[in-house]
């Protein structure tokens, strides 16, 4: 059996002390503010709806005014997760003297909101774990790229307010948000951002009561008709190249507005086809196409071994981790996917 090394462990133990400042200067704000906005980035995951929730919810427990605003729709197969909390879009809101929270985006062009709504902001709080965040956007991070999650660190910030208020904040709902958006972003405990801190919030997050029934169930095992009916189109425009590797070939799969159209189904609603691209023998890339409006092509990235697709996207303005990461290229689907193949072809 493969051990964790002690230096693995001792480094992870270093980063979590090295963010304790950091945690305890975010609480502080939180204790001294009374209003808050909270956001994440455009086209709604599970850590992104995670980690935002949970933080909202845990505001709210603690007596704040707390606003969610996110210009974006929320897949169906996520709308569990905000279930009797209200979204704004940033039209909807009209206030002031507020903190800013955002939460899992990688740089200010994710972040889903008006430039008014960050630039009017007393304070701005950033917390992530995207490699491509340079924290240059907020007032205070907490970004680390070692977590799994951005609702890892949401845990750790919460775990850190009841070690110093000796009470328990994370109730079942909460435990619920942040299971979710732990299970997504490992690809439930599949992906290399998996660690032992992963299964060990996992423990505590069902010892809290997380119903990982229902999230398992409402993620995973409750697809509709028209994602099967766009998924078999989808797999009909698989394309797979060889590389100058031996075993390491790219694969890729385009999904058009008029394939959208065609099923009756919405642009979020489509992400989880992406893992189709790589979970296949000899591919070490693989690449998602999919069109959000004619000429804007949004790309999603996954490896499995030894490309860093976050630095491919980053040569397209667009970012994420090592394994899993996307962009956006301003050309027609096919003419899109010549060109993200080829470069992916030669950064090996």
């Amino acid at each position: 059996m493969k051990k964790i090394p002690q230096k693995w462990k001792k480094t992870r133990m270093k980063q979590m002390n090295k963010f304790k400042d950091v945690m305890d200067n975010i609480l502080s704000e939180i204790d001294k503010g009374s209003k808050f906005v909270l956001t994440s980035h455009v086209s709604p995951d599970g850590d992104n709806l995670g980690s935002t929730l949970a933080m909202y919810r845990f505001l709210n427990k603690t007596g704040k005014n707390v606003y969610y605003v996110l210009d974006d729709d929320i897949p169906s197969g996520l709308s569990f997760l905000a279930e009797n909390i209200e979204k704004l879009s940033s039209s909807q809101f009209d206030d002031n003297n507020y903190i800013f929270i955002s939460l899992d985006c990688g740089d200010i062009g994710r972040v889903c909101v008006s430039e008014e709504i960050i630039k009017n902001a007393e304070k701005r709080i950033c917390i992530d774990h995207h490699y491509s965040n340079k924290g240059d956007f907020s007032d205070i991070n907490y970004i680390d790229v070692d977590a799994s999650s951005t609702c890892e660190l949401v845990f750790n910030l919460l775990r850190r307010y009841e070690e110093n208020m000796k009470t328990e904040i994370i109730d079942s709902e909460t435990a619920t948000l942040l299971y979710a958006g732990l299970l997504t972003d490992t690809g439930n405990f599949q992906y290399s951002n998996t660690h032992p801190s992963s299964f060990e919030m996992a423990k505590v997050l069902l010892e809290r009561n997380a119903d990982r029934d229902r999230v398992v169930q409402k993620i995973y095992q409750s697809n509709s008709f028209a994602y099967y009916r766009i998924l078999g189109d989808a797999l009909g425009t698989l394309e797979i190249t060889d590389s100058k590797v031996e075993n390491a070939r790219v694969a890729s799969i385009t999904v058009s507005i008029d394939m959208m159209k065609k099923h009756g189904i919405g642009y979020n609603e489509i992400d989880s086809i992406t893992p189709y691209t790589r979970d296949i023998e000899n591919v070490e890339v693989g690449i998602f196409l999919k069109e959000r409006k004619p000429g804007e092509i949004k790309i999603s990235l996954r490896s499995k071994n030894f490309v860093d697709v976050s630095k491919i996207a980053a040569a397209f303005n667009g970012g994420g981790h090592v394994r899993a990461a996307g962009c956006t290229i301003n050309d027609s689907i096919e003419n899109a996917r010549k060109i993200i193949t080829d470069y992916v072809l030669n950064s090996f």
